[in-house]
């Protein structure tokens, strides 16, 4: 275990492991502990309850994927030296957000999402840890509307909240397993996205 994590850190990948393998039922608070190399009162010190590690951990996951693959996007970005780069930049991106191989962060984030519906703490959650992504993907948007690659007409932290709600629409052609015209569905989505942020869409491919 990597000494620079937390005990926040800790508890809180111990307990999304946790959920991942068995659901919230599988948390179990001396288990956690265990994992996470810490005692058991460590648990309520930093979030009070079995519940308040719970909802803690749901945001996590919520999260963990977005974050990493946003903060790969505006290293890319930063790297880019014009607008092409940057349009090449981001249609990798759009075509790994909207990959096969997240379809089950796809459903993760959606199953969270559907909990937190009744769960009020469990919303601030989310909406904290969808305010953070908002932020550095938006940043990431800014900053290429300051090299004029993008259109500047609307707002970063706000195009990032609906680009998330587009990820997460396509569990839509996901419920039965991979959808047979899946393809068409993100040439869709991918032209909006394209067309919102003013550069060329993705070269359709030959059939």
């Amino acid at each position: 275990m990597p000494r620079h994590e937390s005990t926040e850190d800790r508890l809180l990948k111990a307990a999304a492991d946790a959920i991942d393998k068995g659901g919230e039922a599988a948390v179990k608070i001396r288990e956690i502990a265990k994992k996470a190399a810490v005692t058991a009162p460590s648990v309520y010190h930093f979030y009070g309850s079995r519940e308040g590690l719970i909802e803690a951990a749901l945001a996590y996951r919520y999260l963990r994927g977005l974050a990493r693959l946003g903060n790969d996007y505006g290293i890319a970005v930063h790297r880019a030296t014009s607008k092409t780069a940057f349009t090449t930049v981001s249609h990798a991106f759009l075509k790994q957000i909207f990959s096969r191989d997240r379809q089950n962060i796809r459903k993760v984030r959606v199953n969270v999402l559907g909990s937190a519906q009744y769960r009020p703490s469990l919303a601030k959650e989310l909406d904290r840890a969808q305010d953070v992504a908002n932020k550095s993907i938006g940043e990431t948007i800014r900053f290429a509307q300051s090299k004029g690659w993008v259109r500047k007409d609307f707002d970063p932290e706000m195009f990032t909240a609906w680009l998330t709600g587009m990820v997460h629409a396509r569990v839509l052609i996901e419920l039965d397993g991979e959808h047979p015209r899946s393809r068409e569905w993100d040439v869709v989505a991918s032209r909006a996205i394209c067309q919102v942020l003013g550069i060329a869409e993705p070269k359709a491919k030959k059939k």
